[in-house]
């Protein structure tokens, strides 16, 4: 397989992935406030959890894994493939690391965000490390492009 059509591959493999990321939180495994379940503050408002922030975040970094998937499969450089390989590997640790540690889901077990928004979201990452650690590998190979 051509460096060219690898640099393809994994740029829309990132556009896919990207799409996926945004959308998750809000349609495939909804966090809380698509059921409902909302906060309410000591002076009778009701504000969403800390999983919604977390679900407007992975939209943004989705959005960011589209266009870095984008100038992936436009790019015909190998040194530009295997650096958006590293701002791809990058965005894949702070999919993961948004409902974790960054922002975080609600702390009950039971609620939905922490049940399925959450796991699916580490998972989503980490595929995305794993698609960014071979574009940087394909990316090494022929350097007469």
């Amino acid at each position: 397989m051509t460096n060219s059509i690898a640099g393809r591959i994994a740029g829309v493999s990132a556009i896919v992935l990207g799409v996926i990321v945004a959308v998750v939180p809000h349609y495939i495994f909804p966090v809380c406030q698509y059921y409902g379940m909302l906060m309410q503050t000591m002076n009778g408002m009701y504000v969403p959890m800390k999983c919604y922030w977390t679900a407007m975040a992975e939209v943004g970094l989705g959005a960011l894994m589209v266009v870095t998937g984008i100038v992936l499969t436009a790019s015909k450089q190998t040194e530009t493939r295997r650096a958006l390989g590293f701002v791809l590997a990058a965005l894949g640790v702070v999919v993961a690391l948004v409902p974790t540690y960054l922002i975080g889901v609600c702390p009950t077990l039971d609620h939905p965000c922490h049940a399925g928004t959450q796991p699916a979201l580490i998972l989503l990452g980490g595929i995305t490390i794993i698609v960014a650690i071979i574009t940087i590998a394909t990316s090494r190979g022929a350097r007469r492009e």
